[in-house]
């Protein structure tokens, strides 16, 4: 026997979703993926609600009927709790960045490049001898430190 399935509209139904602002409908995306997130993370333990309530010291079981409909406004410590007695993040607090520091030796060995006009004068029973630098010859070497 085949059922069919009706389609329901209702005008009510239609102003509740409109009414939803998109930040609040981001609050409840991301309220309904942490539900979701912890009930996954159950899974994969082998964990029922009951065992989750143990390892995170609740003992009422209507706790775990809020945690799981998408709409329980978690504390942090509750978060941490869950996060701790299932081993996964639920917390993701942005670390600083990791800065990549690189060191370089540098060596820089420069020699005088002279002119090839050396001037000779004589001056009292001396003999001067004078020469220009006209420019240097500059080599560098870098290497990561």
């Amino acid at each position: 026997m085949k059922t069919k399935v009706e389609e329901y509209n209702s005008s009510l139904i239609d102003e509740i979703f409109e009414s939803i602002s998109p930040k609040e409908e981001k609050k409840i995306k991301s309220k309904m993926l942490l539900a979701a997130k912890i009930e996954d993370a159950m899974k994969a333990k082998g964990w029922n609600k009951t065992k989750l309530l143990e390892a995170t010291g609740q003992k009422n079981a209507s706790v775990a009927t809020r945690w799981f409909s998408g709409t329980h406004n978690f504390t942090h410590d509750t978060l941490f709790d869950i996060q701790e007695a299932l081993g996964v993040n639920l917390l993701s607090i942005k670390e600083t960045k990791e800065e990549v520091v690189v060191k370089y030796h540098i060596v820089v060995q420069s020699t005088p490049s002279f002119h090839k006009q050396n001037n000779w004068k004589r001056t009292n029973k001396r003999v001067k001898f004078t020469s220009q630098i006209h420019s240097f010859n500059t080599s560098m070497i870098i290497a990561e430190a």
